[in-house]
Order: structure tokens, then C-alpha cells, then sequence
């Protein structure tokens, strides 16, 4: 079974190039402060919660309520909705990452089930997933309002883990799609930003490249392998099935 993340390592979601403009400039304007400060509250906030096990998970991550809160604080008030901008612009600014679709198609497979695990709510990520030409091809969706739950969770996988041989999770966060899910006994497969990956490491296989990446003291959790790019999924799942099992 392999689990795979949305934003950064299958799409870009269209927040950043039409949402967050839109939503933070209503804010800026009504407010006088900087566009830029204001993305960095509203990002504290998000972070905040997500820390905070007394939140659920769903408001933790719920975009409208928290640009809202941020509004609020700022003594504005906005009329721009996050979920009708992701609604208007699923489609014209979102965008696939180089080879996500290939590899999905090359992982289809009547043993494997492939379900994706975000972290962003179905009613931001559903309509780009279908826009993109995801849906389709996967299996189900997990997101933290179908399971009150974060990665760093074991209920936000549900019965996925239990039905499974192996279970591999894939993405671009370190904490979310590393630390966490080794957490759960899965095995990882990290697709950090490619400035971070060493020009010495690019020609080993993802699991050589694993062993010699030069991680940061805090990441005492080493993933099972570290891609360059989704080119290379598809055989590094099919290793750890055939080697784990």
C-alpha cells in the first residue's frame, strides 16, 4: 500500500498564486499592514493549531476560519471566501508536478492500493485533484475532515495500515511525511526540494542516497529512501515490496 502526499509532491495547489493574493490583499488594504506579515500570521496560526492536540484537526487546518481569526485580530473584517477562490481557480492555477500523473499510472497495480494523505481538507483538495486528473487514478483520499485527524495521527490512515503487507508513505515534508508515519511503522520515501539534495548524492539509488544525506540535527528519524524525482518512484515502491515483505 502506498500512501502519497498531495501538495509538493504530486501538484501545486493554487493558494499561493490566486488564493493568498486575494485574501491577504483584502487584508493588507482594510488593515495597512503588509501582505507579507500577514501571510506569516496567518501560516503562525495554522502552525499553531496543528501543534495544539485540543484542536481538532479539521479547524486546524480549515483555511476560511483561520484567515477569519487573523482578520479579526487585525480589527478587519473580509468578505473574500478561501473555498469559493480554490473553487474558482482549481483548475486555471493548479498545476501537476513533472511525471505525477506517469507515476501513478505506473504504480496501478491490483495488489497496491494507492491512496492519497493530506493534510488539506477535502473541500480544498478534492476539486484540484479532479481538475488535475488525479481522482482517478487512486484508490481513496484521506484528509483530516474524513478523519479528524494529521499525519501525525495513527486514526488519520483508518483500517488502510491493518489491510496492508506494507505500508509506504510518500511526500515532501520531513515531519509529515518522514517522522510521523515512521512513527506508525511505515516505511518512507522523502521527496525533499531539490536544493536540498547534495549534487554528489543525485546518481545513487534512493536508498544509498538515504544513508549519505547530510540531515539536520533534529532529524534524528532517517527516511527509507530519498527521491530526487517522482521518476523514480515507481521502482523504489516496487524494491521495498519485493525486499520488505
Amino acid at each position: 500500500m502506498v500512501f502519497i502526499d498531495l501538495d509538493g509532491t504530486l501538484q501545486l495547489n493554487p493558494f499561493e498564486r490566486a488564493v493568498w493574493p486575494q485574501v491577504v490583499g483584502e487584508m493588507a488594504q482594510k488593515s495597512g499592514l503588509s501582505g507579507a506579515d500577514i501571510l506569516q500570521m496567518i501560516e503562525d496560526e495554522n502552525n499553531a493549531r496543528q501543534r495544539d492536540d485540543n484542536i481538532p484537526a479539521i479547524l486546524a487546518m480549515d483555511m476560511d476560519d483561520i484567515s477569519l481569526t487573523v482578520a479579526k485580530r487585525l480589527g478587519v473584517s473580509i468578505t473574500t471566501s478561501v473555498t469559493e477562490l480554490v473553487n474558482t481557480y482549481a483548475k486555471s492555477h493548479s498545476t501537476l508536478l513533472e511525471y505525477a500523473l506517469e507515476s501513478l499510472q505506473e504504480l496501478a497495480a491490483p495488489h497496491r492500493a494507492i491512496v492519497i494523505a493530506t493534510k488539506g481538507l477535502a473541500k480544498y483538495q478534492l476539486q484540484v485533484m479532479d481538475a488535475l486528473g488525479i481522482t482517478p487514478l487512486v484508490t481513496d483520499t484521506l484528509t483530516p475532515d474524513t478523519h479528524n485527524g494529521l499525519k501525525k495521527h495513527r486514526h488519520f490512515f483508518g483500517d488502510w495500515p491493518e489491510q496492508a503487507k506494507l505500508s509506504i508513505m510518500v511526500g515532501d515534508l520531513y515531519d509529515d511525511d518522514v517522522l510521523y508515519p515512521s512513527g506508525h511503522g511505515f516505511k518512507t520515501l522523502w521527496k525533499p526540494r531539490a536544493t536540498l539534495i547534495p549534487d554528489s548524492l543525485y546518481h545513487l539509488d534512493p536508498f544509498t542516497r538515504a544513508e549519505e544525506f547530510p540531515y539536520g540535527p533534529e532529524q534524528t528519524v532517517h527516511p527509507t529512501g530519498i527521491m530526487h524525482s517522482l521518476r523514480e518512484l515507481p521502482a523504489a515502491v516496487t524494491y521495498l515490496e519485493q525486499h520488505s515483505l
